[in-house]
């Protein structure tokens, strides 16, 4: 049966999801949940201990996790949880397809403004992206509904741009609201657009304004998606921006070293996974030999040649597309970019992480389909076969790179904060009705509340309250919970805390006021490493 035109001009897009899709479900199993991907559950359990709910008839709504992260996660994750149970697959596989919708819509945008050709090959690199990737999957930030509603955005404007249809601004204004309320650091994003766009597009923003019902649809759909923000700022005088605006002293040099780990996929190598061995994996699968074959054949790649690319194509873009019409796509996308890594770099504890820099993904894509775009047009031939032979060595290479985490993984195991050690510490916890975990450290309590989906008793708070010895706030619960049979004090192993030291200083805290500790149980990882310890205290 032969394909019809239209759907051979989708097929690169589904293929480039399913691919992104595929890589993800491969790393799936590997890691146990960290903070920021679990922060929502809080929300789902006991909605009473995050930062904003509003009171109704039926209960109290949640609205806001913490003055900037709104519950947008925790309304998508509500019933998943509750039909499906908590696990690895309920927790990941969600905003895996977020982010495989995101590479969807960036190749339906693409193809509009550069051509099947140049969307396939942005797309292509694009989901195999391996920062993009990870960062989707385990949703570390957390990150993937902003790629997938900044990117829907874009699509939803791009569409405007060329349908000046109202429903299209709508959509484009929606999807921004959201973003804004899923997380207030999209203001990182929004502000520079909407500045680039005042310079590059003026008349078209005149005649949106002059329109009452394009004006109208542009600022329904913003304030709807906004609401509960807007409504929680309006209640909460402005603490949204109070609490979190600050400049910072400017660092440029360590904030584009992480931009280029960012670029070059390196960034999560020994934060997410171990960089050593600490033993051999248990229980290894046949399919778990040829990643560690192949990845000493390559020679441990830890960096994609794709971040050459990307820079290039950024510096490129406004210069090949000027008299071609993108011109003024590429000035928007590349200047938008640098003004909002801009902000980061000026903005207190932003832009000094991979889950920051990544935020501004898939732009460094965008530019380079533009570029490809305008090389196909100009040059048919040749332009065609040096963007093609150009990015699908770049993919090649990101495929290598995931790979070298797919082999760390295998063979190293996940740091810490992300070890696969919670699952068995929960399960053990689990065999204990009745007691109450108290966290010494952090990375423990949320975990605790998705993986016993909310069934697990544990004391709020708790992995602050040793930190803050030897302060009265500090020593009086503490003292409660020494007090309490009930209490399970749980910590990681020593020289693997987050916040070093908190152990030893809770034993000697328990010691001081004449309680014995008992360790009930050492919890071990996938290779034999001790992760998690059990303790009780008793006179």
């Amino acid at each position: 049966m032969m394909m019809l035109p239209s759907a051979r001009a989708y097929l690169p897009g589904i293929l480039a999801c399913l691919l992104f899709t595929l890589l993800g479900v491969v790393f799936i199993p590997y890691a146990g949940a960290q903070y920021d991907e679990v922060l929502f559950v809080t929300a789902i359990h006991n909605p009473a201990y995050i930062e904003y709910s509003v009171p109704t008839r039926f209960g109290n709504v949640p609205v806001m996790l913490m003055t900037y992260i709104g519950t947008l996660k925790a309304a998508i994750y509500a019933p998943i949880l509750h039909f499906l149970g908590a696990t690895h697959a309920t927790l990941r596989l969600p905003v895996l397809l977020f982010g495989a919708v995101s590479v969807w819509l960036f190749y339906l945008t693409l193809r509009r403004l550069a051509g099947t050709t140049a969307a396939a090959l942005a797309a292509l690199l694009l989901a195999t992206d391996a920062l993009y990737l990870l960062t989707c999957v385990f949703d570390w930030g957390p990150v993937a509904l902003q790629h997938l509603l900044f990117t829907a955005a874009i699509y939803f404007l791009v569409r405007f741009a060329q349908q000046p249809r109202a429903r299209w601004l709508f959509a484009g204004a929606f999807c921004a609201g959201l973003a804004l309320w899923d997380k207030a650091l999209f203001v990182w994003t929004l502000a520079p657009f909407f500045a680039a766009l005042l310079v590059l597009f003026p008349r078209r923003l005149w005649d949106i304004a002059r329109n009452r019902r394009q004006a109208a649809a542009l600022l329904a759909g913003f304030v709807l998606g906004a609401a509960p923000l807007l409504y929680y700022n309006v209640q909460q005088n402005l603490k949204t921006f109070t609490a979190n605006t600050q400049v910072d002293e400017p660092n440029p040099l360590s904030k584009l070293v992480n931009l280029d780990r960012t670029l070059d996929g390196s960034g999560l190598l020994g934060y997410l996974v171990r960089d050593n061995p600490e033993g051999p994996p248990q229980n290894l699968r046949t399919w778990e030999k040829p990643p560690l074959f192949l990845n000493g054949v390559l020679g441990n790649p830890r960096q994609s040649m794709q971040h050459i690319l990307l820079v290039a194509a950024l510096l490129a873009a406004p210069l090949l597309c000027w008299f071609g019409p993108n011109r003024r796509a590429a000035l928007l996308f590349v200047a938008g970019g640098t003004a909002a890594y801009l902000m980061m770099m000026f903005t207190r504890s932003a832009g000094g992480s991979v889950h920051h820099t990544v935020l501004l993904w898939p732009l460094p894509q965008m530019a380079l389909g533009l570029v490809a775009g305008e090389a196909v047009r100009r040059w048919p031939g040749r332009g065609r076969t040096i963007a093609a032979s150009a990015i699908l060595v770049c993919a090649l290479s990101n495929l290598a790179v995931l790979n070298s985490y797919l082999a760390h993984f295998i063979a190293c195991g996940p740091t810490a904060i992300w070890s696969d050690a919670i699952r068995p510490l929960v399960a053990d916890i689990g065999t204990r009705p009745g007691r109450l975990v108290f966290a010494v450290d952090w990375g423990i309590a949320q975990q605790v509340e998705f993986y016993g989906n909310g069934r697990i008793g544990y004391h709020r708070s708790s992995d602050g309250i040793v930190l803050g010895l030897p302060d009265e706030l500090s020593v009086r619960p503490l003292e409660a919970y020494l007090a309490n049979p009930a209490t399970l004090f749980v910590t990681h192993t020593e020289g693997r805390e987050a916040f070093i030291g908190v152990r030893q200083r809770m034993l000697e805290f328990a010691s001081a006021r004449g309680y014995r500790d008992e360790i009930l149980k050492v919890i071990h990882d996938r290779h034999g490493a001790p992760i998690f310890e059990i303790h009780e205290f008793r006179k």
